[in-house]
């Protein structure tokens, strides 16, 4: 259960619904061809029902869908999935573009559990919509008509990996060829020593092993790749916890050009709304001005220091600990 009254994407926002909503529901839960494509929906849909409806007590678990300030369908997880979108916003893709806002949320939980849920037989772009998001066809299901579609984690983490764009970068889930250049990049004394893992000898088959256990799967932790022009050039990840630690390195034939700055930003903004964490950590060696600026910009102001460790260091060293809130 996602627990989140409020999602936001990059055309809609996800809220709670309210009596204002009465208006629009009514008409299309009303409307014969709409109510055909609903399953479990045999009657006319009438303000009784709406007024009904909308005092139950579901924090997190529906949410009205609204473009431009419009209500234009509804999402519920009640626990599983179950939505509409007006014919006049049909088509837009609008439906996959909340439902995978809501699955997201709803795997963001480490424990979360797959979903399942069901279509009429001859309602072929709700199948497409689900098909997109990575639900794999169920069978038959109950009488009317229905098919049941089932979403494990993994299969959503496939069809849906976190990808951040940026005017110079994209930030996306680390493939099995991205090992050689990770491993030459952290193994390199100037950035190794500023980081706390990775030995000067670390081996190419624990590079691979590393790359494996750090890929997207749609919950911390994880690290994706930063790439220019796709080339591999360094990586951004995300630890545990209810602030957890950010991690980052960058290539230095690419320093200097403020590319660490643009995905460390973008990454932070963008994995707290994902994953509504009420803030991120990080720490950075007090020998390290640079990074200690990008976290400053970054939004993480300084805070205290403590005692670190890094594999290509002969001793411990200080390291400021910063928490963005």
């Amino acid at each position: 259960m996602t627990g989140r009254a409020i999602l936001r994407t990059a055309r809609l926002e996800l809220r709670p619904l309210c009596a204002s909503d009465e208006a629009v529901c009514v008409a299309a839960l009303g409307d014969g061809a709409m109510r055909a494509a609903v399953p479990d929906l045999a009657h006319a849909y009438t303000a009784e029902d709406f007024r009904a409806y909308l005092p139950q007590d579901w924090p997190g678990r529906r949410w009205a869908i609204e473009h431009e300030g419009a209500m234009i369908g509804l999402v519920t997880l009640d626990p599983q999935p179950g939505y509409w979108i007006v014919p006049q916003a049909q088509g837009r893709g609008f439906m996959t573009e909340a439902l995978r806002a809501v699955l997201g949320a709803h795997f963001a939980d480490p424990e979360a559990a797959g979903l399942v849920t069901h279509h009429l037989a001859d309602n072929h772009a709700s199948a497409r919509v689900l098909q997109k998001l990575g639900f794999r066809d169920g069978g038959a299901s109950g009488a009317g008509g229905q098919r049941a579609a089932v979403l494990s984690r993994a299969d959503f983490a496939k069809a849906n990996p976190l990808v951040i764009d940026t005017p110079r970068l994209r930030l996306d889930p680390l493939q099995p060829g991205d090992a050689a250049p990770f491993r030459r990049i952290v193994t390199r004394p100037e950035v190794g020593r500023m980081l706390f893992l990775f030995p000067a000898d670390w081996s190419m088959r624990a590079a691979r092993a590393f790359v494996h256990d750090w890929r997207w799967t749609g919950a911390p932790p994880f690290r994706l790749a930063i790439r220019r022009e796709g080339r591999f050039i360094g990586s951004v990840g995300l630890g545990r916890g209810a602030a957890p630690p950010i991690f980052y390195f960058l290539d230095p034939a690419e320093a200097g050009q403020g590319l660490m700055q643009e995905a460390v930003s973008a990454f932070c903004d963008r994995v707290v709304a994902y994953f509504a964490l009420s803030g991120l950590s990080a720490d950075v060696f007090t020998d390290n001005p640079a990074s200690a600026r990008i976290l400053e910009r970054a939004g993480f102001p300084r805070g205290g220091t403590a005692e670190g460790h890094s594999a290509q260091r002969p001793a411990p060293h200080r390291v400021g600990t910063c928490h963005r809130p």
